[in-house]
């Protein structure tokens, strides 16, 4: 896992273009979510506060690490907190007074972030797969302008396959916890959460393969995204694992900075440090499909006579050895 860490360090400038474009993008969401759910947030975060949810969260965490945590007792009181919530939900305001069009709402906007969210990743891939094959580094707008239509078609592919695997890995794992809910009681969250982060594991390792194949094929985004779907179980435990250990950082990360961080916006500023690792875990990805294709590559910068990068460095260095005469 070295040479995609290198890799990545030695693109900090892609890294940075794409976190300020997601960065912007989620503020743009979030400001136009407020503005359809405003009144649903307010009340639910009403709600959250006025029957100490975080509290109860906060608590349950530290009886579990301390070893004092009692099954009977988080029971009667997970029973009383679920039926405080449910005697304040009434008070709810929903968009448009009604349920159904609230969900609606909240899917077509969750997968509209889905689809933006994806635009960077033709860009960032193509100056990644350029860098590996030529050590050379052309603008990141310039691959964002040329790319455009291998990044919808991208976006939408990804969006339209990925999208459903994880409506399912969501609801699977909701089913499982309250059927074993009864026999195991809360502890049922441990094998749960295992399930559903190795099952998402595997859903990104399945995809893993298609950014590259898209940004180093030559024929049209729809066939390269089969390539790439196809190469997965050719090297799936290889891409498998490193994965994993992406996931479970960022998984971590995301449940202690909701369990110890009160306020959302220093939420969000907790997980910056996840959309640095989804930009590692392309330079992975970028890596174990270079293997796979027997393609040399670079992983860092080198001086290679004729460049536009070797010939800027020996003017500088010309112009630092006239000076210094």
């Amino acid at each position: 896992m070295l040479k995609p860490l290198v890799l990545a360090s030695h693109n900090w400038k892609v890294l940075l273009k794409s976190l300020v474009y997601q960065a912007l993008l989620l503020a743009l969401v979030v400001a136009l979510g407020y503005l359809i759910f405003g009144n649903l947030v307010d009340d639910m975060v009403k709600v959250v506060r006025e029957n100490n949810v975080g509290q109860f969260l906060t608590e349950t965490f530290n009886s579990v690490v301390d070893g004092k945590f009692d099954k009977e007792q988080f029971s009667a009181r997970l029973g009383e907190l679920i039926s405080d919530v449910r005697k304040s939900l009434s008070s709810v305001r929903l968009p448009f007074g009604g349920v159904e069009m609230t969900c609606v709402l909240f899917c077509v906007l969750f997968v509209a972030y889905r689809v933006l969210v994806s635009l960077t990743d033709v860009a960032a891939g193509c100056q990644l797969e350029e860098f590996m094959t030529s050590n050379a580094e052309r603008p990141f707008t310039w691959f964002v302008i040329k790319k455009q239509s291998a990044t919808w078609q991208f976006a939408l592919l990804q969006t339209a396959l990925a999208l459903p695997i994880d409506v399912l890995i969501v609801c699977g794992c909701v089913f499982l916890y309250l059927l074993l809910l009864i026999a195991f009681g809360w502890w049922t969250i441990f094998p749960v959460a295992a399930s559903g982060l190795l099952l998402y594991t595997a859903r990104q390792t399945f995809f893993g393969y298609t950014l590259p194949a898209v940004v180093c094929g030559e024929g049209s985004t729809r066939k390269a995204f089969k390539e790439g779907l196809a190469c997965a179980p050719v090297r799936f435990w290889h891409l498998f694992w490193k994965t994993l250990v992406v996931i479970l950082i960022m998984a971590t990360l995301t449940v202690l900075s909701v369990l110890f961080i009160d306020n959302p916006v220093w939420t969000l500023v907790a997980n910056v440090p996840s959309f640095v690792l989804f930009f590692y875990l392309k330079c992975v990805n970028m890596v174990e499909y270079f293997r796979l294709k027997n393609r040399p590559f670079f992983y860092k910068r080198v001086e290679i006579e004729g460049t536009d990068r070797y010939n800027r460095r020996q003017a500088r260095r010309a112009k630092r050895a006239n000076s210094a005469k």
